[in-house]
């Protein structure tokens, strides 16, 4: 390796995880489920049924990331420019790039890789260092692929990456609940042969049992990483949505009726803004998949789950999925025009408030909307009159307080690597989240009519104006 390809493999690195900007929670996470998944079905399952299960639970949770907050991997350097200008070849820049993405890859891909290793069944150290090979030629594959859908599609594949990483969210979640159940399917499969039709055609069924196929897609992967021009990092999108176009009525008499006056900077700051900042959809949007998974998993009981019961409880436990939003309403690619919100002639709980409302009807109510359809689908009309109209009163009434301890900075003021992440589950909001479940179970039991609804709504309404009034 030349000095100037070595030196720019240490600027890379540098620029993405130096100065001890490690990942370690992505890290400790993604170890963690792989260990205790892992641990659950190592007993029961052959060796290749473990190296599938295995392998598709490391590659849903490493493009995860990769459509995530580690999406920037896969985009160009904000200093290529510069780069470029500098007296190295293009065939090095490009050799360069390529040994940073798959190195980078390897340490995301290896935190799940490692647990499932160990956990191999009757292998001895060839074979697991075989399997961890597979799974690092499996997560360059998926990097080559996301590349070269951006590269090719450009702005046009936020779209199908937000739908992407929406399933894929659902599905781990849905895999972490149903894991065992869906471990005994894989009980009897030997070989590839054994594996249903659609499950042939995943990447983690060609890495555990083709190997001339799995080392073919590696080299072509490699081959992409090396060769595909890396994707502009996205500016914010221009433009209304339809979802905006819908919102518009009653964004209106919000802003006549709800909204103060020293809120509405921030309020249609946020409610026009942040729907249009790439990195926030793409990390907060994936979280719809959470209440649906759930949904999934509650229809596909055994025991025959209660669906009222299930669906009351993701009506009334926003704080399972609103934090990932929250914490992000802080990130936007323009954060060098913070200035003009801390020059602005309005306080930071002005400031604070009008941004929570933005969110509330921008976001929260569409929520509730997609939760009241769900709700009336799988039991009736009735039952969503009772449980959606609360669960969304409530989530007014819990928001204040979930901002308050999530969001640090004015709204769109940070670049989103820098966004910091402070979700304390052991503290103020696992005290919420159980608080959130037992409101869940008490209208279950006791809001058993539409007047009943009507009256705790009404409740609801008040104290969500009296703490407005307050604040």
């Amino acid at each position: 390796m030349s000095g100037r390809i070595r030196a720019l493999l240490r600027a890379g690195f540098q620029s993405q995880w130096g100065s001890g900007a490690w990942p370690v929670a992505p890290l400790v996470m993604h170890g963690s489920v792989s260990f205790v998944m892992c641990a659950l079905v190592a007993d029961v399952l052959p060796a290749f049924g473990f190296a599938f299960f295995a392998l598709a639970l490391s590659g849903g949770l490493v493009l995860l990331v990769l459509l995530g907050e580690f999406g920037s991997l896969l985009s160009a350097d904000e200093a290529g420019e510069w780069i470029e200008a500098q007296p190295v070849r293009a065939i090095e820049l490009r050799i360069a790039r390529a040994l940073l993405v798959f190195s980078l890859l390897a340490v995301l891909a290896l935190a799940s890789l490692l647990p499932a290793a160990y956990f191999l069944p009757h292998a001895d150290l060839g074979a697991r260092a075989l399997f961890l090979a597979a799974g690092l030629g499996q997560a360059a594959l998926l990097a080559a692929l996301l590349l070269t859908v951006q590269s090719v599609l450009g702005s046009r594949a936020e779209g199908l990456l937000v739908s992407l990483q929406t399933l894929l969210v659902g599905g781990i979640v849905l895999g972490v609940v149903l894991g065992p159940r869906l471990a005994r399917e894989l009980v009897a499969v030997q070989g590839l042969e054994g594996l249903p039709g659609l499950a042939r055609l995943l990447p983690s069924a060609w890495f555990a049992g083709a190997a001339p196929l799995a080392f073919g897609a590696t080299a072509l992967a490699l081959l992409a990483l090396l060769l595909l021009p890396a994707p502009r990092a996205g500016n914010a999108a221009r433009g209304r949505t339809p979802l905006g176009l819908a919102l518009a009525p009653l964004r209106a008499l919000a802003a006549r009726v709800w909204v103060k006056r020293d809120e509405r900077a921030s309020f249609e700051l946020v409610f026009e803004a942040l729907p249009k900042e790439r990195e926030f959809v793409l990390r907060s949007y994936p979280m719809l998949g959470i209440p649906l998974a759930f949904l999934v998993a509650g229809a596909s009981g055994e025991e025959g789950m209660k669906r009222e019961g299930l669906l009351a409880l993701l009506c009334f436990t926003p704080a399972i999925y609103l934090p990932v939003l929250l914490v992000h309403v802080a990130a936007s690619r323009s954060a060098a025009a913070r200035w003009i919100l801390d020059s602005a002639p309005v306080s930071p709980e002005a400031l604070a408030s009008g941004a929570r409302k933005a969110l509330a009807l921008r976001f929260v109510l569409p929520l509730y909307a997609l939760l009241f359809a769900l709700a009336w689908s799988q039991t009736s009309l009735e039952f969503a009159l009772r449980m959606a109209p609360a669960g969304f009163l409530v989530s007014l009434l819990v928001l204040p307080r979930l901002y308050t301890l999530l969001v640090r900075d004015p709204p769109l003021s940070v670049q989103p690597e820098a966004v910091e992440t402070r979700m304390d589950w052991g503290g103020p909001l696992m005290g919420l989240a159980l608080a959130l479940t037992f409101a869940a179970v008490m209208a279950q039991q006791f809001v058993t009519t539409v007047p009943r609804a009507l009256l705790v709504c009404a409740l609801l309404a008040g104290a969500v104006a009296l703490q407005d009034r307050r604040r």
